[in-house]
């Protein structure tokens, strides 16, 4: 979009996104839309367990308790209180750092982005809010992340120059604190224009450089997302421009030819694209590898074979899961944890060694492991332009030394909406994941927290959740 014909403020998509949010009520929402967002709010309380010990998060949360101040909110598993910011500040980075939260197939994450910062508001707020009013403000956050980044065909641009990443989920972060602070439309729209603001562009070197801003940048969205909203309260005013102001409204600011603002509005508060693609994550890497791994797992557990006889591996995947094998330099010599989790050659040679892909395959001595490197070697990767789904039905080709060949495509990897994860499926991915914690909860807490996210529109006080993320 050039900067011919130019939007009012006024005017912007944005106005229309901050009214769904600030009007929408619990009674609005279809049946299959909650009962989504209830398992996509307990998968990431599952991961967020798991990420309170892994990497840079326990850093963080001592970072957070040593800088002090109003215990207003919890930070989670490791249990100390902090201002509301700084618990969203910690919380953030536990739901992003191993990987394993959901993507929507317009190209973002999704959950991560918001629960954490949502969870970090409930003692702030004017009072207790129920399960009703916290997926009402999940739903309607989340949708405008899901609505911002299919208007910029996001997922279409993963691996080119200019590439404005996950500056959705500020918006999206920022939008659902809102709600729960019973901020109106009109508030909400300011919070919004001030979290787009705070969050720049072309933020993808988090990810090809290996650094860990990929779970980091969460941080920074939780916090900017309670601060937006509760500046605003006090009377800051921020940009409502956010999509299509002039000159940097996101949609003017990339100039592509092909951006969809129409998918902003199309449908607003009957069509919930939301539901329309969510995956949940079975592997704890980027969701670009996850079809590659599925197929590699059915082909060897499948054939009963042994990794040992494997000639080579030949992959097809679609344009942008280019970013976890390009450069090649890069992806095939994984040498850090971040590079490991967004290189396709690693984990599909870690899944056809050990029959799938968790946190105890991301560790610098199994990255380093001679023979699984010497396996990467022989994985080959192309891009076919011609591939539709960006993330799903990729091809595999296992050819073995006597020259047997076995090929499988998993149309959609398990946590795909047309494959989804139940309620057990939650339940094991939330056992995987509690042995990681940074401090071990109770499995009572953890049975009840399941039943509690199963059961959540009948929740009277939101705040039963920091009781049970807690030891």
């Amino acid at each position: 979009m050039k900067h011919e014909n130019p939007v009012l403020p006024e005017h912007d998509p944005a106005g229309a996104l901050a009214q769904m949010v600030a009007d929408t009520r619990y009674a609005d929402l279809p049946a299959g839309v909650i009962d989504l967002a209830k398992r996509a709010i307990l998968d990431t309380l599952a991961v967020t367990i798991a990420g309170s010990g892994w990497e840079v998060s326990p850093a963080i949360a001592d970072q957070v308790a040593e800088w002090g101040g109003a215990p207003q909110a919890t930070v989670l598993v490791h249990g100390h209180r902090a201002p509301a910011p700084m618990a969203a500040f910690a919380n953030g980075v536990m739901a992003r750092a191993i990987d394993m939260g959901d993507v929507h197939e317009t190209g973002g994450h999704v959950t991560e982005w918001n629960v954490p910062a949502m969870l970090s508001v409930l003692g702030i707020a004017d009072g207790p809010v129920s399960g009703r009013d916290f997926l009402t403000a999940y739903i309607t956050g989340a949708e405008v992340g899901v609505r911002a980044s299919a208007a910029l065909n996001l997922v279409r641009y993963h691996t080119t120059w200019g590439m404005p990443g996950e500056w959705n989920g500020p918006l999206c972060a920022a939008a659902s604190v809102a709600r729960i602070l019973g901020l109106n439309a009109d508030e909400t729209w300011n919070a919004m224009g001030m979290a787009y603001t705070v969050h720049g562009m072309s933020e993808y070197n988090k990810y090809s450089e290996g650094t860990q801003m990929a779970r980091v940048q969460h941080s920074f969205a939780g916090d900017t997302a309670v601060k937006a909203a509760l500046l605003t309260r006090r009377g800051v005013t921020a940009p409502r421009g956010i999509f299509q102001g002039v000159p940097s409204g996101i949609l003017r600011h990339v100039a592509w030819d092909d951006v969809r603002p129409e998918l902003l509005t199309d449908g607003l508060g009957a069509r919930w694209q939301l539901a329309e693609g969510l995956s949940m994550k079975p592997y704890s890497a980027c969701k670009f590898t996850h079809s590659f791994i599925a197929s590699t797992v059915a082909i060897m557990q499948g054939e009963g074979l042994d990794w040992r006889d494997i000639e080579r591996i030949d992959c097809v995947g679609s344009n942008s899961a280019r970013m976890t094998f390009e450069p090649a330099a890069a992806k095939w010599n994984p040498r850090s944890v971040p590079e490991a989790m967004f290189s396709a050659p690693y984990t599909i040679a870690t899944a056809a060694i050990t029959g799938g892909f968790f946190l105890q395959d991301l560790h610098v001595d199994r990255i380093m492991d001679e023979e699984l490197r010497a396996l990467m070697q022989r994985v080959h990767i192309i891009a076919d332009p011609a591939h539709v789904d960006q993330f799903e039905g990729f091809s595999v080709t296992i050819v073995l030394t006597d020259g047997r060949r076995f090929t499988h495509v998993t149309p959609y990897v398990k946590g795909h909406s047309r494959n989804p994860m139940d309620w057990d499926d939650l339940a094991d991915k939330l056992g995987r994941c509690a042995p990681f914690a940074a401090v071990a909860l109770p499995q009572a807490k953890l049975d009840r927290l399941v039943a509690l996210c199963r059961a959540m529109e009948e929740v009277e006080d939101m705040r039963d959740v920091l009781t049970l993320m807690t030891a």
